[in-house]
């Protein structure tokens, strides 16, 4: 019986200290393990040699644009184009009812044949009486009578002369043309129409689109900037420096042109300078009225420092990028950021060439956490970097723009079709 109870006890410490044990043992596993590093890739920023640009928005605007109106009364007879119509300079757009004014050209012609008639008589009459006074057969009064006839018949000729030039103008008027070569719109009255000259009815618009102005301004921080750095790029005049334009749907700048124009003076309201510019549109890819980007080299900077756009962060502080030191940590780094090439940025201060950029992983990383960081090469295209245009002056590369231009603040040439003129 004793021997019993004390297998009992025996089983029962066995079973407590296995207990024992696997408590033990489960406390050792669910003790806290910290995560592993966060695998990052990070890279040292490329160091080129960039063109830094300067970049406002602007709008469009066509070099020649002219509405087509009616210059005398009539029914259109005629309309000699299709809408979108390439049409050539004094080309007849429209035609008017024309017997009305050749029957009035007709009289004003009749009318001089009967004034030079006259005028012939007058002749005749003031040299019969000028022989009779000099013979002294007739007295001066008849002379001057008959010299007094013979200027008013004189005279009526001029008027009867102008009356016809102005019923041959009115019957060339019912031609209605286009001064401008260009791309016509559609016809704004149809046919069978009563148009009038007084005032005047807006048939048609003719817009050339070969070449185009952008018009933009620039601070007078900007302004200041670039007539000090302009001459880094070879540059004598700011004509000599060439503009580069993007539309909306453009990720760079495809279309080259030069400055053409630019204000006397400061607006001081707003402290910018108005600038415009003009660029070649043979394709016609860019029209009057748009929103565009408006980029302006005005300085090559040595051995810069570019990263790609993603690796950066804004907040309430400025521009950043995450870094990773020599012991794998996390460092924010505020930087300055300046133009865009590509999916590159130009880092402009706040990094240095040895630093370990967070490429990939960023959103991961916080500033102080240690990091696995894998190296990776940075790669760009290189012809981003410096587009054709002006170089430095050790460069024989000129811009290669045919359109027109003058320097800033010079007299501006006289260019043939100003914007928004009236013409039939």
């Amino acid at each position: 019986m004793l021997s019993h109870s004390y297998s009992r006890l025996g089983v029962c410490g066995c079973l407590l200290l296995m207990l024992s044990t696997v408590a033990i043992g489960c406390a050792k596993t669910n003790e806290y393990q910290p995560p592993p590093p966060v695998e990052v890739n990070v890279a040292t920023p490329l160091i080129r040699d960039v063109t830094i640009y300067m970049e406002e928005t602007g709008t469009t605007e066509a070099v020649e644009r002219v509405e087509i109106r009616a210059r005398v009364e009539g029914f259109i007879e005629e309309i000699k184009f299709e809408p979108n119509e390439i049409v050539e300079a004094n080309q007849v757009l429209f035609v008017l009812e024309r017997r009305r004014y050749q029957a009035a050209r007709d009289m004003a012609s009749a009318e001089l044949d009967a004034q030079k008639v006259s005028l012939e008589k007058a002749k005749i009459e003031y040299a019969r009486q000028k022989e009779l006074f000099d013979k002294k057969a007739t007295p001066e009064t008849n002379l001057v009578a008959a010299r007094a006839e013979m200027d008013g018949a004189e005279a009526a000729v001029l008027s009867a002369e102008a009356h016809l030039d102005e019923a041959q103008l009115n019957l060339d008027y019912t031609e209605v043309r286009t001064p401008i070569k260009g791309q016509v719109g559609k016809a704004l009255v149809k046919k069978g129409n009563l148009v009038t000259g007084s005032p005047s009815t807006h048939l048609a618009t003719v817009i050339s689109y070969d070449n185009i102005y952008a018009n933009f301004s620039i601070t007078e921080r900007d302004y200041l900037e670039f007539l000090d750095t302009k001459e880094s790029m070879g540059a004598d005049t700011a004509s000599d420096v060439p503009l580069y334009l993007a539309r909306a749907t453009d990720d760079d700048f495809p279309f080259q042109g030069r400055f053409n124009f630019a204000d006397l003076a400061v607006d001081e309201s707003t402290g910018t300078f108005a600038v415009r510019a003009i660029f070649p549109n043979p394709n016609q890819k860019i029209v009057p009225g748009l929103f565009v980007r408006i980029r302006a080299p005005i300085e090559v900077k040595k051995d810069a420092l570019l990263i790609p756009e993603r690796a950066t962060g804004f907040d309430q502080t400025g521009t950043y990028v995450l870094i990773v030191n020599a012991e794998n940590e996390v460092e924010r780094r505020n930087i300055e950021v300046g133009n865009k090439f590509g999916e590159m940025v130009v880092a402009l201060a706040g990094l240095e060439p040895t630093d370990r950029v967070i490429i990939d992983g960023i959103q991961q990383s916080r500033p102080g956490a240690v990091v696995d960081p894998k190296e990776t090469t940075l790669t760009m295209d290189e012809s981003l970097l410096n587009p054709p245009g002006p170089k430095p002056k050790s460069t024989d590369s000129q811009p290669d723009a045919d359109v027109p231009s003058r320097p800033m603040n010079d007299q501006p040439p006289r260019t043939e079709g100003e914007p928004e003129s009236s013409q039939s």
